[in-house]
């Protein structure tokens, strides 16, 4: 239901008569009022429509070779604090290094990466990336690296992935240079809180690769297991 307002209602008497005047509408003397807008600009509100239109930044900490309990037996770990700005397609990180060697010294480092991922529907997959880094005492240093793959369903809630990877980095340092590897890999990943309808996200990935030297690189054969739990409370 829209309400007719008295334009004389609406008219400020300190205005300047040669202002532009209100819309016309069918009734010169009423201009049109519609209750609900109160409760379209709460909708909107409570929908956060206004907050999509300028979305935060993501920030996360940077906070490694900190255990959660120290130990008598436990050997020394590098450790970096810092923060990473952005995520998913583009992320700006600086750290403050300190080394557990003997002799070596804490440093600064700032990295930056742009990458876009590989998708996680069946079919063909691919994805590539970029960034690089260096230290205040160390030499720059840039990286990259492609995948294709193709991932399958197998059985319900049970998928089979199937790719192949290269990477490179070079460092800017006389002596070290350009390093590159092949890796091709199998991976088997089983939805478990669809296959046993849980209530929270549950899955099982299982890989083997084996990483083929191209450039100044070792052969490497690893294998990987994770179980990933995620509850989300409502």
């Amino acid at each position: 239901m829209q309400l007719p307002i008295p334009r004389g209602a609406l008219l400020d008497p300190d205005a300047n008569g040669t202002d532009a005047a209100a819309p016309v509408v069918a009734d010169s003397d009423a201009v049109v009022f519609n209750p609900a807008l109160a409760a379209i600009g709460r909708a909107d509100t409570a929908s956060g429509a206004h907050l999509r239109a300028r979305a935060p930044i993501p920030v996360d900490i940077i906070r490694k070779g900190f255990p959660a309990r120290e130990t008598m037996t436990g050997a020394d770990q590098d450790r970096s604090v810092g923060f990473k700005l952005g995520q998913d397609a583009f992320s700006l990180s600086t750290s403050l290094n300190a080394p557990a060697g003997p002799g070596t010294s804490r440093d600064a480092r700032l990295d930056w990466r742009w990458a876009r991922p590989a998708s996680t529907d069946p079919g063909v997959i691919w994805g590539v990336s970029t960034g690089g880094g260096g230290a205040v005492g160390g030499n720059p240093e840039q990286t990259g690296d492609a995948t294709i793959g193709y991932r399958q369903q197998l059985f319900p809630h049970l998928m089979l992935t199937t790719q192949l990877g290269m990477a490179g980095n070079y460092v800017f340092a006389a002596g070290d240079g350009f390093h590159s590897a092949l890796t091709p890999e199998v991976k088997l990943s089983v939805d478990l809180a669809k296959a046993a309808d849980l209530p929270w996200q549950a899955s099982f990935d299982l890989a083997l690769a084996r990483k083929l030297p191209l450039v100044a690189s070792d052969y490497e054969t690893r294998g990987t297991a994770l179980l990933s739990l995620k509850y989300r409370w409502q």
